[in-house]
């Protein structure tokens, strides 16, 4: 039919139209397949891993140990798995350690990811993002130190222990250096040799609960075992991060990139409805030669498919193929890789083409079904129901023509403005979250160092140590304290409670500047433990202790500035009487004090086995530019681009309505002697001011969708992050923003150059 060749002649006259939408479509849909495709399949590969591998529920130390006969016993009794977890911290060159694991036969089995299993007491499987870090290979020979004895290995392949996906030297640590530690695996016959005498191994029960029956056995452990620590997984950072990192790509897939979808697709409908209101002459034309309403709108509705469907289906399959990626930009980086193929979702991937498809198909169709209700004759003269309202046309108005026409434009047509503010809006939340996001996060390493206090060296000893008036047992420089770790009710984040009075190497100050001073029965909490159970002066906090699950509460008495800690500070007395260790120990508290933690300035040499954990105060500061400023830096460019890609073609767009519009104005003004640059003045640059109250919207929206960001994920990094916004940022945004917008003005001031005066006087003769 002769009339289909109008496809290809409407599509090549307004050919920067259609890429632009097509472009703005593959974009958002491309976000959504990549992140959906990853996230289904990740989601899939860990829970299926977890069960093969019995990955712990729960992880505890005891006073008293097990033995064998006990924990068979134990298991036959509860319905659960226990099995007891060796491992040794081996050094491979300087300060870089690989946790060597005896392997399990119940609890927490290991899942080879690349490479083959041990075959011989020589070879040695470890973590993939550790020999990534060091460049270790396959097949590669490594030295390490095991016991004081040089060993040497083979590497046969890469290997996943579920409960250290995220890799953590210590449980409760926040972020992991994969250049500095991992896991490694040796046959148990060679872990058994090297480690033959049992002061040189460490060990740790795990336990896996096949019935819901955890708080009747942790308490039985106590009474029979005496309990020293207990670990659940919903609070192991080793376990917890993946959980909860997948639990946010979900909530991308499942919620935000949806409606981020929906959204640009109805925009898109919106825009492609105008670009038909705007045919309502050849319409009437073509009514009148004969064509029904419905063929009219079926026909028009085409204009609408084609972009959805080139579009969605471009984004579909450069999603697919670029979801590898998308996922090690968002996650594998810093969490175990599973070296999965990754297959789009048939259902995902049918949302994907079939929503824009559906919407701009149907928004033409409809669009073209209304504005046929008109009579032929009307729509070809052009004639009918005037879109500018009588108050707007200015008759006594002293205004100039082109601030006229301006305000016109701009209040005459509110679907068309309100369009561009949102549109505006969305491009510009995505740039200031991310430049808000990043100034937070330097922001929170600048300051989080220092507001931990300022020691150089902490240790954690896994005893306690009694210390009397004329005894002391810490140098000069060196500071002890209690500490003990506690959870909060309904809460499954873990906070320090420490007793301690000399603060020299603390952060006590408040908000207000003022210095806290630990006293008895006086409690202050971190701005982040504030933050974190919504408690502040006054107010009271249940506790619960993780191993005796023994509840207490407590009054808060201040909130100290701390973002990167959860944590409760009193005196030691208070404290100890907490814990009942003047009745558990017999001594009495007011000549002693007890500590089982000591800082100081310099390093400090203990008895072997003292020392539970050692915190470096450089060690911190590398971890937090390694992990949060370098990774966040690796993806700031690429949605920097994206936020300055939507705004570009946003605005292309609805100047690009704008022109077709007022094609006929344009030729006209054209006869009345206006040359090019003046045209361009008053048709395209209508909508400065608009613009800037867009970009001002979208700034508010990104600074505030970052605070509610940071607050949310407060409990998932075990870290409060202060929304901070630099006045360098602003004018970064500002910036782009501004750039999109002329950009897109340069682009669109060739379409009045192409416009001929003949078109006002084709409109005169109908």
């Amino acid at each position: 039919m002769t009339l289909n060749k109008r496809y290809l002649r409407n599509i090549k006259s307004n050919l920067s139209f259609y890429i632009s939408i097509t472009l703005l479509t593959l974009l958002v849909v491309y976000m959504y397949v990549a992140i959906s495709a990853a996230y289904t399949k990740e989601k899939a590969y860990l829970d299926e891993k977890v069960i093969e591998a019995n990955r712990e529920d729960g992880q505890f130390t005891l006073y008293n140990d097990m033995s064998d006969e006990d924990i068979i016993k134990y298991e036959e009794k509860w319905n659960i798995d226990i099995e007891k977890q060796y491992f040794t911290d081996a050094g491979l060159g300087d300060s870089k350690t690989i946790r060597v694991f005896r392997p399990s036969e119940k609890v927490n089995k290991y899942i080879i990811s690349k490479g083959s299993d041990i075959d011989a007491d020589t070879d040695i499987l470890i973590s993939e993002l550790f020999a990534k870090a060091n460049d270790i290979s396959i097949g590669d020979t490594i030295d390490i130190t095991l016991n004081g004895v040089g060993k040497t290995f083979t590497v046969c392949g890469y290997a996943i222990r579920f409960d250290y996906l995220f890799c953590l030297k210590n449980v409760n640590d926040t972020f992991s250096i994969s250049s500095e530690f991992g896991v490694g695996l040796i046959s148990r016959d060679a872990y058994d040799s090297i480690t033959a005498e049992a002061s040189k191994r460490e060990a740790y029960y795990s336990v896996v609960f096949n019935e819901d029956n955890e708080q009747e056995v942790r308490k039985n452990l106590y009474e029979e075992y005496q309990t020293s620590s207990y670990t659940s997984a919903d609070i192991n950072n080793r376990i917890q991060t993946p959980n909860d990192q997948l639990e946010e790509l979900g909530t991308m897939t499942g919620m935000i990139l949806p409606v981020a979808i929906i959204f640009v697709v109805i925009l898109m409908a919106v825009i492609l409805g105008r670009k038909v209101k705007n045919e309502k002459k050849m319409i009437g034309i073509l009514n009148a030669l004969g064509m029904t309403k419905f063929e009219l709108a079926r026909h028009y509705s085409i204009f609408g498919l084609i972009p959805g469907l080139v579009g969605s289906v471009l984004g579909t399959i450069l999603g697919n193929a670029t979801t590898g990626y998308m996922m090690d930009l968002m996650i594998e980086g810093k969490l175990e890789p599973f070296n999965i193929k990754f297959d789009g979702k048939l259902s995902s991937n049918l949302i994907a083409i079939g929503l824009p498809t559906l919407c701009y198909t149907l928004a033409v169709f409809v669009t073209a079904l209304i504005t046929i209700k008109g009579n032929s004759i009307e729509l070809i003269k052009g004639s009918g129901k005037s879109n500018v309202h009588k108050h707007l046309r200015f008759p006594k108005s002293k205004m100039s023509f082109k601030s006229k026409y301006k305000l016109r434009a701009v209040l005459g047509n509110y679907g068309r403005t309100l369009t561009l503010i949102i549109g505006l809006a969305i491009g510009g939340l995505v740039l200031a979250f991310m430049l808000a996001c990043t100034d937070s996060l330097e922001y929170y390493v600048d300051k989080s160092v220092d507001e931990i206090g300022s020691f150089e060296y902490e240790y954690f000893l896994n005893q306690v140590i009694v210390e009397t008036e004329d005894n002391s047992s810490f140098e000069a420089d060196a500071v002890g304290f209690l500490a003990s770790s506690f959870a909060a009710e309904d809460k499954n984040d873990i906070v320090t409670v420490m007793g301690i009075d000399d603060t020299s190497y603390i952060n006590l100050t408040e908000k207000s500047g003022s210095e806290l001073t630990p006293s008895d029965e006086r409690f202050y909490i971190s701005s982040m433990g504030s933050m974190l159970y919504g408690v502040g002066k006054g107010d009271t906090l249940k506790l619960y202790d993780i191993n005796s699950l023994e509840e207490y509460s407590i009054t808060i008495d201040g909130v100290f500035e701390n973002g990167s800690q959860n944590l409760i500070i009193t005196n030691n007395k208070t404290l100890c009487k907490l814990l009942s260790l003047d009745t558990t120990m017999g001594i009495p508290l007011d000549s002693v004090k007890l500590y089982n933690g000591v800082m100081s300035k310099d390093s400090i040499s203990f008895d072997d086995g003292l020392v539970l954990k050692e915190i470096y105060r450089e060690d911190i500061k590398k971890q937090l530019d390694e992990n949060i400023l370098d990774s966040m830096k690796e993806i700031l460019w690429v949605v920097l681009l994206l936020g300055a890609g939507i705004m570009i073609m946003i605005i292309f767009l609805m100047v690009n309505v704008l022109l077709s519009e007022n094609t006929v104005t344009i030729s006209m003004l054209k006869v009345l002697g206006y040359n090019d640059n003046e045209i361009n003045s008053i048709i395209t640059h209508v909508y400065h001011g608009i613009v800037v109250l867009g970009i001002i919207i979208g700034l508010f929206l990104g600074i505030w969708a970052n605070d509610l960001n940071f607050k949310k994920s407060a409990s998932v990094y075990n870290c409060y992050v202060k929304n901070v916004v630099k006045p360098s940022s602003v004018m970064i945004y500002f910036g782009i923003a501004i750039a999109s917008y002329v950009i897109s003005l340069k682009l669109l001031g060739n379409k009045i150059k192409k416009v001929s005066m003949v078109e006002s006087l084709k409109d005169t003769r109908a």
